[in-house]
C-alpha cells in the first residue's frame, strides 16, 4: 500500500513515517501490542506514536488503527489478481492467448536498464501516451514518439532500447511499419497492438496483440468502436501480469 497521498502535507518526520509503515505492515496485530509495543519496536517513544495519530487527523491510536485497517482492506480488494474479476476477459482474450501477455511481461521485467520505446500515430498516439505515463509510474525508463517527432529519437537510442511497443489499428500504418523495420536487426523485443485481421505489422513483430475492430473501414474514427478501449484493456492486463512477476 502506497502512503504518499495519506502523508501528503502532514510534515511527518522520518521516524513518524517509519512508525506509520510499521503500523500498516502489522495492521492486524498493532492493537494487541498497543502504543507502547509499537514505540518499542520502532525504538521511539509513545509520544511519537500519538503525535503521528494526531498529525494524520485521528483522535488517538485506536482510531488510527481502525481507519488504516479499512484503507488497507480497500486497497487489497481494488487490486484483483484474477482478471475475470474485472470483466475484461472476452474483450482481451478473444484473439489472444494468456501466454503472450506473460511473455511480454517477462520482456518488460528483463528491460531494467534499457528504454521502453513506444510509437504510434493518430488516435493511437493517445493510447501510446497512456502507456508511456503508466510505465513511467511503474519506474520504467520510457521514450515516446509519433510521426511528428524527429527520427533521431529512435535512431540515436537504438543501443539503449530493450523493448518497443507499437499501436496501429489497421496494422498497416506506414510510419509504424518503417520504425519496426529499423529495429528488426537489433536485439529489441517488438510488441504490436492491432485489429484482429491479417495485417503486415502483426506478421513482423515478436508479439502481436490483436483487438476486435468493429469498424475497419472507419478511417476517421467517426463511429463507436471498441478497438481503443480494448487496446487499453489489453495493456492493463499486461500490467497486471507484470505486477504478478514483480510480486506486487
Amino acid at each position: 500500500m502506497q502512503l504518499d497521498k495519506l502523508i501528503a502535507g502532514k510534515r511527518l518526520t522520518e521516524t513518524e513515517v517509519g512508525v506509520l509503515q510499521y503500523i500498516v505492515a502489522h495492521i492486524d496485530t498493532v492493537l494487541d501490542v498497543g502504543v507502547r509495543g509499537v514505540a518499542q519496536e520502532n525504538f521511539t517513544s509513545t509520544s511519537t506514536v500519538m503525535r503521528l495519530a494526531h498529525k494524520l487527523g485521528f483522535r488517538g491510536f485506536v482510531e488510527m488503527q481502525f481507519k488504516l485497517s479499512a484503507l488497507v482492506a480497500a486497497h487489497t480488494s481494488q487490486a484483483p489478481t484474477d482478471w475475470e474479476a474485472l470483466g475484461m476477459t472476452p474483450m482481451v482474450m478473444q484473439y489472444n492467448e494468456p501466454e503472450i501477455f506473460d511473455a511480454i511481461a517477462q520482456a518488460l521485467t528483463a528491460c531494467q536498464k534499457k528504454f521502453v520505446f513506444i510509437y504510434a500515430a493518430g488516435f493511437s498516439g493517445i493510447i501510446a501516451e497512456y502507456m508511456y505515463k503508466k510505465l513511467l509510474n511503474l519506474g520504467k525508463r520510457c521514450l515516446l514518439a509519433t510521426p511528428s517527432d524527429s527520427a533521431g529519437i529512435l535512431d540515436n537510442n537504438l543501443e539503449d532500447i530493450g523493448i518497443m511497443l507499437t499501436v496501429s489499428r489497421s496494422g498497416e500504418t506506414r510510419s509504424v511499419l518503417d520504425k519496426v523495420m529499423v529495429v528488426q536487426d537489433q536485439p529489441i523485443t517488438v510488441v504490436s497492438f492491432t485489429n484482429e485481421s491479417v495485417n503486415r505489422l502483426s506478421t513482423i513483430v515478436d508479439y502481436p496483440v490483436k483487438i476486435v475492430d468493429h469498424n475497419k473501414l472507419d478511417d476517421y474514427n467517426q463511429h463507436a468502436n471498441a478497438f481503443f478501449p480494448g487496446t487499453l484493456a489489453a495493456f492493463e492486463y499486461l500490467i497486471q501480469r507484470y505486477e504478478v512477476l514483480q510480486g506486487r
